[in-house]
């Protein structure tokens, strides 16, 4: 029998699978992959990794010579297994093809991620990508459940192509080596992801260093102007007696050095390329 059902209809298949299978099934603590002498149980996290807030939901699949039933926890992932659960005659090229189908479009969405990045990258060094900070942090978060992802089905097909149980005939272990590699091949591209989307974050840093020291720039250009005109403006502040008193141009004259100050300051920040 090839069949999908619902984890809660277990207990209607007791022909198909024993009562202590079904026990052990209900305790919910099944591991990715465990081997029985007559039969292998799969278990793992399946989401819409094209929806970044969908919520993981767990599959088991149960094999053995004449059976492979596809427990669902939910009806999410129950319209999941649907879509790419094709019977035959054969129960090996069932789960063979229904792996197949679950990876279906996957290193095209990574393509697309990829994209994303490096169009984000390019925001991040011409300045021109808004809420960055945010971006990155979301894309590390994606590609950290990917990589969760991803894992989980190599050690899943590592286990398959060991095949101690000799569940899996030897005809069709060259197709789950075909999907061990698929999913490793997978995991890496994430992984490069990882390390492209880090790359970005240390590029969004040092454009933000960049910024600051621009700023820091103003500051110190600013000050180096004003500094000498209040260092002036400091002793007319003193109760002394000052040159106007004297001399009736003392103020033109204060003003003009004070002009030639600034004057003489750009001039030189000019030259030394400051304004850049």
């Amino acid at each position: 029998m090839q069949k999908i059902i619902y984890r809660d209809q277990i207990e209607e298949y007791t022909k198909e699978l024993e009562v202590p299978v079904i026990d052990h099934i209900r305790e919910g603590q099944i591991e990715t992959f465990e081997a029985f002498d007559a039969f292998d149980i799969i278990a793992f996290d399946w989401y819409d990794i094209r929806n970044d807030e969908g919520e993981p939901s767990q599959m088991l699949i149960y094999i053995d010579k004449d059976d492979v039933f596809i427990i669902c926890e939910d009806e999410i992932s129950y319209k999941a297994a649907q879509n790419c659960f094709i019977e035959t005659a054969c129960n090996e090229r069932t789960l063979y093809t229904f792996f197949k189908n679950l990876f279906k479009g996957d290193s095209k969405y990574l393509d697309e991620l990829e994209d994303i990045i490096s169009d984000l990258d390019d925001a991040v060094i011409h300045g021109k990508a808004d809420n960055a900070r945010e971006k990155i942090v979301d894309m590390r978060y994606s590609l950290l459940r990917l990589k969760k992802y991803y894992e989980q089905f190599e050690e899943i097909f590592e286990e398959l192509c060991d095949n101690d149980n000799n569940v899996i005939s030897e005809e069709f272990l060259k197709y789950f080596e075909i999907l061990d590699n698929r999913s490793e091949r997978l995991s890496k591209e994430v992984l490069n992801l990882r390390e492209y989307i880090v790359q970005v974050r240390e590029s969004y840093e040092a454009q933000i260093d960049i910024e600051q020291n621009r700023l820091m720039k103003v500051f110190t250009l600013v000050t180096s102007i004003f500094m000498p005109l209040s260092l002036i403006a400091g002793w007319y502040g003193m109760n002394l007696k000052m040159p106007e008193f004297d001399f009736e141009y003392a103020y033109p004259v204060v003003i003009g050095v004070c002009l030639l100050i600034v004057v003489s300051w750009l001039i030189v920040f000019k030259k030394k390329g400051w304004f850049k």
